[in-house]
């Protein structure tokens, strides 16, 4: 279990590394027990949540079905516990180091986000991709898959209307 002082740490390490990715925007996360305050930061990316973390440090991830079926399925990540069956994954820390894996996680669902907007030869072409998929690492032959996958589009996915807010946004692209 982390401490107070390692939460502290713990977070200002995720923030300080995902803020500083091409795109990416923080702000506070809006608490699901108390309306009007917050509980965390949450990572966005063109009007997309990447990710947040909470107070507590636990990471929740907004990824698809099928990629959160496959790092689960490689217990690289959980189902998230009150909404099992949606495409959201968490990741509870318990050392101070895990802070790798949180961000990992990050750059792997920025990476798909990333590659979303982009069609396969833009993408093959993104020096900005390549490092961040570089960062990534090795990943299974499943999770590679799933990340191409989203390449399967002849044209990029369109951007977020600045007039429609980011929920309801989810909601059509779903």
């Amino acid at each position: 279990m982390l401490t107070a002082d390692e939460r502290e740490r713990f977070a200002l390490h995720v923030m300080e590394e995902v803020r500083r990715w091409t795109g990416v925007e923080m702000r506070p996360h809006a608490s699901a027990h108390e309306p009007g305050s917050s509980d965390g930061v949450e990572f966005r990316l063109n009007g997309r949540q990447i990710g947040h973390i909470h107070s507590d440090c636990a990471v929740h991830l907004s990824l698809t079905k099928a990629l959160k079926a496959t790092i689960v399925r490689e217990s690289l990540a959980e189902p998230l516990a009150i909404a099992p069956t949606s495409a959201w994954a968490m990741f509870n820390p318990t050392r101070l180091d895990d802070s790798a894996h949180a961000i990992w996680l990050l750059r792997l669902n920025y990476v798909r986000l990333r590659r979303q907007r982009l069609t396969p030869y833009a993408a093959a072409n993104s020096a900005l991709l390549q490092m961040h998929e570089t960062k990534l690492g090795i990943v299974s032959p499943s999770v590679s898959a799933l990340l191409q996958h989203t390449q399967l589009r002849s044209s990029p996915r369109p951007l977020p209307s600045p007039d429609i807010p980011a929920q309801s946004q989810n909601e059509l692209s779903a």
